[in-house]
C-alpha cells in the first residue's frame, strides 16, 4: 500500500521534471452548485495529462540494468504517450502497445517522440495481453498502466499539490479507470486531511472499478464500451482495488452523454479543452454529486488530449 511518504518521495523525484498545474475557482460553476469549486488543470500538464506523473517517477527509479533492456507498456493513449516521453529524457528504448482503434492524435504524439509502437487488440486489456507476451520473450521492463506503486505514487502527487493550494478542501472529485490516479490522491489527501471526502466517478460503459467498490471484491468485464478511452478498464488493479477500498468515501457512474455535456460546458462556459476521461468529474458534479452549501469542492480535470475530429462532433451534435 502507497502512504504520503512514498508520494512526498516521488514529488522530489518529480520536482524539475512537471509542471505543477494550476488549482483554480471557478465562479461559474461555484454560482451553479451553490458550493466552492476549484478545478485542477491537469490538461495543462507535459503530455496534456496527468498520466507523466506516474511514468517519470517509475523510469527515474530503473536501475542502469533496466535501462538498458528498455521499457515496454499498454495504454490506450495517455499512458503511452507519457512512458514514450519518459523513455526520451531518460534515453531509454520503448515499445506501446496500443488498440487497433486509438485516439490518432495521441497515436500520432506518441511516434513523434520516438517509440515503437504496436496497434493490437479491441481496447486495453488485449493490447495489455500482447504487451505482457512480448515483454517475457525481450526482457523489456513493463511499465503498467495503473497497478504499480511508483505509478501510484506519482499520480498522488496531484494530491499533495491539491490541499497545498488549498488545505480547506471539503471534498475531491476524481476520474476512474484502472485507479492509479484516485488511489494515489487519496493516499496523499488522506494523509494530509483523514476527513477529507474522496470520490471517484466511472463510465457507465466500463463500470468494473465502481462495481468492484460497491461489492467489495474485484469485478471483471468481458468488454468496455465508452466514449472515454482513458476510462475504459475491464478491472481494478490489485493493488488500486485494496486502495480504493481503504480510502475511497463514494463512487459515481457517468453517461457517455453526461461527458459529453461537460465536455461542452468546460469549453463554452470555461474555455478548459478537456478530453472525455478528463471531464468526468465535472459530469459527476452536474448530474450526480450533490453538493452542500459553501462546500469546497476540487475537480480533477485529468486530461485535455481530446481529438479535433471528437471535440467536433461532439459540439455540432449538441445545441
Amino acid at each position: 500500500m502507497i502512504d504520503i511518504e512514498n508520494i512526498h518521495a516521488a514529488a522530489k523525484v518529480l520536482k524539475d521534471l512537471i509542471v505543477r498545474t494550476p488549482t483554480v475557482f471557478s465562479p461559474v460553476l461555484s454560482e451553479r452548485t451553490n458550493a466552492k469549486i476549484f478545478l485542477k488543470l491537469e490538461n495543462l500538464q507535459l503530455t496534456g495529462a496527468f498520466k507523466i506523473r506516474g511514468a517519470l517517477n517509475k523510469i527515474s527509479r530503473l536501475t542502469s540494468s533496466e535501462r538498458k533492456r528498455g521499457v515496454i507498456t499498454a495504454s490506450s493513449g495517455n499512458h503511452g504517450l507519457a512512458v514514450s516521453y519518459g523513455a526520451k529524457v531518460f534515453d531509454l528504448e520503448a515499445t506501446v502497445y496500443v488498440p487497433k482503434n486509438p485516439n490518432l492524435e495521441k497515436l500520432a504524439a506518441i511516434k513523434a517522440l520516438g517509440a515503437r509502437v504496436i496497434q493490437v487488440g479491441k481496447d486495453y486489456e488485449e493490447a495489455y495481453r500482447e504487451a505482457i507476451e512480448t515483454q517475457g520473450k525481450t526482457g523489456a521492463v513493463f511499465i503498467h498502466a495503473f497497478d504499480d506503486p511508483a505509478i501510484i505514487a506519482g499520480q498522488g502527487t496531484i494530491g499533495l499539490e491539491v490541499l497545498q493550494d488549498l488545505p480547506e478542501f471539503d471534498t475531491l472529485i476524481v476520474p476512474v479507470g484502472g485507479g492509479g490516479l484516485i488511489s494515489g490522491i487519496a493516499a496523499a489527501a488522506k494523509g494530509m486531511k483523514p476527513e477529507i471526502r474522496v470520490v471517484g466517478v466511472q463510465s457507465a460503459g466500463a463500470p468494473a472499478v465502481y462495481e468492484s467498490w460497491r461489492r467489495r471484491r474485484i469485478v471483471k468485464k468481458e468488454s468496455v464500451e465508452t466514449i472515454a478511452d482513458g476510462l475504459a478498464s475491464r478491472h481494478p488493479g490489485d493493488l488500486t482495488f485494496r486502495m480504493i477500498q481503504k480510502y475511497v468515501d463514494e463512487m459515481f457512474l457517468v453517461t457517455d452523454s453526461q461527458i459529453c455535456q461537460a465536455i461542452l460546458f468546460l469549453a463554452r462556459k470555461l474555455h478548459i479543452i478537456a478530453e472525455p476521461s478528463g471531464a468526468a468529474s465535472l459530469a459527476a458534479l452536474l448530474f450526480k454529486y450533490k453538493p452542500s452549501v459553501e462546500e469546497k469542492i476540487g475537480l480533477i480535470i485529468s486530461g485535455g488530449n481530446i481529438s479535433g475530429e471528437l471535440l467536433k462532433r461532439i459540439a455540432t451534435s449538441r445545441p
